[in-house]
């Protein structure tokens, strides 16, 4: 409980919101009552829904409702009419398609999803209430689509005039943060921090990539000049997500070398003073070209000589420039965005090739999310029809509401649970308007100052993303149990049990959930540390060579959702004391030696590819077995054979890049195997030499 309250900040930019949101929804209520609408309080409600406080996510929230709104209702036409006199197979074909569109939309997940998530349940929402009066369906499609409308129009409207917070000022403050961060990082890696001080700094960074790439997704519906920069944006975002695999791969290196085994050459160690004392000056780009320069130049001296300090050495200064590359565009791209400054012709090419970021999907979870939402909503329908209850309907649409809402949680019965609280909690209140405060108010700016409390806090709840979900609930349980409507007939019988209704599709819910789509935070932490190994398995055995950023997003994004899930995770667990950036370190390497092997001569480019067919087995068994199992000791060989292999060729980039990535490869996979020693290394054909 104290958490709650705690989780409740109430600053000048909520009170902003919370006064919008009453604003949006009063606007709306006056819009229905005056146009005469049949349920006006539904356009309050989704006024309430669709504010956000960010204007540009109001829009595209907005639009992805609207759209929602028509596919529903246009299948709700659909069904209705011919099927109503077959009851079963009516929830039979309207649970069917909330299945469908809720599986669409966890595959989605971006903003977007909203709109096949909302013609799900939507459909629900009209087809149930017209099964009484199918001849009716097409007008109760119609009002429902208006109050929709008008609800959507009076929220972006209202959160667009008065006091509006662009996305573009937000993402840029987000990204200029996240480039400091990433900046303070590197310099306390460089200065010789410990992984372990790190720690906190590398996976605050990985968890803000996903937030900031949510909130890129909102760009094009904003009004601020990033609008017209979205590429930039990416391009920025790109360079952003290479940056954590870049600087953690560093950590790596400087680890390894740092100790009585290894020590940092003279050389190198005045070249990383050089980078740091370059990071604290501004990453300028003028001044990377030159420190570039001479880290390849010493890079390519260095990887002559094949002793494994010096193949160490070698990976080092490479990642280095990897590093200087890598700040300098971010701060480049920043710095346009900001004020306009041209780009140099390597980062406009750069805009030209920029991709949308993909995004993890779980098929596996997603269908059964599907599969559990329509159960919940034909065992409802199943209730509703063999007990002719009357406000059954109701219970079936709350059952497809609260199973689509929460469906991309691990276990969703919680968060249901806390919904259906909430709406008991909310239920007196709505009482309390029903029968004593609405029949003493005869216009409607006493009912707007009356219901000024209540939605102020509804918006207060709304605002902060932990209190959300109870924050919905108020929504709908306080407008739905108010029902608002030109003529006011308190029933307390029929208050009773439309609301009854409410809990019984809430129960059914959460007890189909917590029996067939419920999973543990440590299961769930091995889903997706298992969908790591196998795209790390595809990566490796690939015919050819992968975008290294698209892996890198997709990893970044698992690993913005594992960190949270393995610090709940018991420490006696055996997944306590996993490396959260370990796979992402495998992946950018294995993608690295994917588009320089083919540049090697023919044997070398074959042992390289042998190794990486081994890495591949062994993600491959990984993904498949029951625990955590170590590489075998044949994959070293392998991998020994091939650095030697590639160490022997003429000085290259293709070189330099596979050699730091098989280096990488070794001391990640085999973090405490003896040091490579060239002299124990096989030739191509399998001899010692």
């Amino acid at each position: 409980m104290f958490s709650f309250f705690a989780a409740l900040r109430f600053d000048r930019n909520v009170a902003i919101f919370a006064f919008n949101c009453f604003a949006a929804a009063m606007l709306a209520l006056f819009v229905g009552f005056s146009i005469g609408l049949p349920r006006p309080y539904w356009a309050m409600s989704t006024a309430l829904i669709v504010s956000h406080p960010l204007s540009g996510a109001v829009r595209s929230k907005a639009i992805y409702r609207l759209f929602g709104t028509l596919l529903g209702a246009a299948v709700a036409i659909f069904l209705v009419p011919p099927l109503v006199d077959s009851p079963v197979l009516l929830s039979l074909a309207v649970s069917m398609w909330i299945g469908a569109c809720l599986f669409v939309s966890l595959l989605d997940r971006t903003p977007r999803s909203y709109l096949m998530m909302l013609a799900g349940y939507t459909a629900a929402i009209i087809a149930f209430p017209s099964v009484n009066s199918p001849g009716n369906i097409f007008d109760i499609a119609v009002a429902r689509c208006e109050e929709i409308s008008i609800g959507i129009v009076c929220a972006t409207v209202v959160h667009s005039l008065i006091f509006p917070r662009p996305v573009g000022a937000t993402l840029l403050a987000r990204l200029d943060d996240w480039l400091s961060q990433a900046d303070q990082w590197a310099l306390d890696v460089l200065k010789g921090r410990s992984a372990a001080e790190t720690a906190r700094e590398r996976r605050q960074l990985a968890a803000a990539e996903t937030e900031i790439h949510l909130l890129s997704t909102h760009l094009p519906f904003d009004t601020s000049h990033l609008r017209e920069t979205t590429n930039v944006v990416r391009a920025l975002h790109s360079r952003t997500l290479l940056l954590i695999p870049i600087i953690d791969g560093l950590n790596d290196r400087l680890g390894a070398l740092r100790t009585d085994a290894h020590p940092l050459a003279p050389h190198v160690s005045r070249l990383i003073v050089e980078v740091a004392a370059w990071i604290e000056g501004g990453a300028s780009l003028g001044a990377a070209y030159r420190l570039r320069a001479r880290l390849k130049s010493l890079a390519a001296a260095t990887a002559r000589n094949a002793d494994w300090p010096t193949l160490l050495s070698s990976s080092l200064l490479t990642r280095l420039d990897d590093l200087v590359a890598t700040l300098s565009d971010g701060h480049a791209l920043l710095e346009h965005t900001r004020s306009g400054k041209p780009l140099p012709p390597a980062l406009t090419d750069l805009l030209a090739r920029v991709e949308k970021r993909p995004m993890h999907r779980d098929v596996g979870l997603s269908a059964r999310s599907a599969f559990a939402a329509f159960l919940a909503v034909w065992l409802t329908c199943g209730l509703w029809i063999v007990s002719g209850w009357k406000d059954g309907g109701t219970a079936a649409i709350v059952a497809a509401m609260v199973s689509s809402f929460y469906a991309s949680l691990d276990d969703p019965s919680p968060t249901i649970v806390t919904f259906g609280i909430t709406t008991l909690v909310v239920l007196p209140i709505a009482a309390v308007y029903e029968f004593f405060v609405l029949p003493h108010i005869n216009d409607f700016p006493m009912l707007a100052l009356s219901l000024l409390p209540i939605l102020l806090m509804i918006g207060v709840l709304w605002a902060n993303p932990r209190t959300q979900a109870p924050g919905l609930a108020a929504i709908i349980g306080f407008c739905n149990g108010l029902a608002l409507q030109e003529t006011l007939t308190p029933d307390f019988a029929e208050f009773m049990n439309v609301n009854l209704a409410q809990f019984v599709g809430v129960f059914i819910t959460v007890w189909v959930i917590r029996a067939l789509r419920s999973v543990s935070v440590e299961n769930s932490a091995r889903r997706l540390l298992r969908h790591n190994w196998r795209d790390l398995a595809h990566h490796a055995q690939a015919s050819i060579a992968y975008e290294p950023t698209a892996l890198a997003a997709r990893l970044l994004d698992r690993l913005a959702l594992l960190t949270p899930k393995l610090a709940a995770v018991s420490a006696q667990g055996e997944l306590s004391g996993i490396d959260v950036l370990h796979d992402l370190r495998i992946g950018m390497n294995l993608v690295a030696l994917q588009n320089a092997s083919p540049n090697f001569d023919t044997p070398t480019h074959m042992l390289t590819q042998r190794a990486l067919g081994g890495v591949g087995d062994h993600y491959s068994a990984l993904s498949t077995a029951d625990r955590l199992i170590e590489a075998p000791p044949a994959l070293l060989a392998e991998i020994d054979t091939a650095l030697h292999a590639i160490a022997q060729l003429p000085a290259s980039t293709a070189k330099l890049t596979g050699l730091s990535a098989m280096v990488g490869l070794r001391s990640n996979l085999f973090p405490k195997a003896a040091a490579y020693r060239p002299a124990d290394s096989p030739t191509s054909d399998g001899r010692t030499p």
